[in-house]
């Protein structure tokens, strides 16, 4: 149900009736099998997701080792950056860890309805600007974060994904061996 598009971005602004209506022939609606990928290096991806139900991980490669950046969980709106503003081709990938059920809108009808809508202009700068204190908050529990830190950070955060997600996947979230997180579990 597309309404449920429009519910989520009620949690950045007000959306009138009329805005509703003029954004709903835009929003798609898509499911993914586990395992499918939404974005994969070098593909250029513009749309702005919203997980209705499941997951997905974004991931890189150093070398040959994967990377996970991120998870994108219910509710949550996801895009790749590269591809979302800049058009260009993405570092990453997007691979959905659940059977998922996913809305989305391209960023050409975004652009289109920013231009004579107020409500739908303000709700994107509210979504940047959540991403962007939230990139922020990432790099520097990276960086200044204890392990057990950045684990007790995450379960506090997300704690449905101990249960979700592998836990070598949050392993290379946290920046740590599959066995330095199987210490701190233990302390924990």
């Amino acid at each position: 149900m597309k309404h449920f598009f429009i519910e989520t971005l009620r949690r950045y602004g007000p959306v009138s009736k009329e805005t509703e209506q003029e954004l709903l022939p835009y929003v798609r609606h898509c499911f993914k099998k586990k395992g499918a990928l939404l974005t994969r290096k070098g593909q250029i991806n513009d749309r702005l997701y919203v997980m209705e139900k499941g997951i997905t991980r974004f991931y890189y490669y150093r070398g040959d080792k994967e990377i996970t950046s991120w998870f994108c969980t219910e509710n949550m709106t996801s895009f790749t950056s590269s591809s979302f503003f800049a058009h260009l081709p993405s570092d990453e990938y997007q691979e959905v860890l659940e059977d998922s059920s996913i809305y989305y809108i391209s960023k050409k009808s975004l652009s289109k309805l920013y231009k004579t809508n107020l409500e739908l202009s303000n709700i994107g700068r509210k979504i940047v600007e959540e991403y962007c204190l939230a990139f922020e908050e990432r790099i520097a529990s990276l960086h200044a974060r204890s392990a057990k830190a950045k684990y007790m950070a995450l379960i506090a955060d997300f704690p449905e994904l101990l249960q979700r997600v592998s836990l070598g996947h949050i392993a290379s979230y946290l920046g740590v061996s599959p066995e330095t997180l199987s210490r701190i579990r233990k302390k924990v």
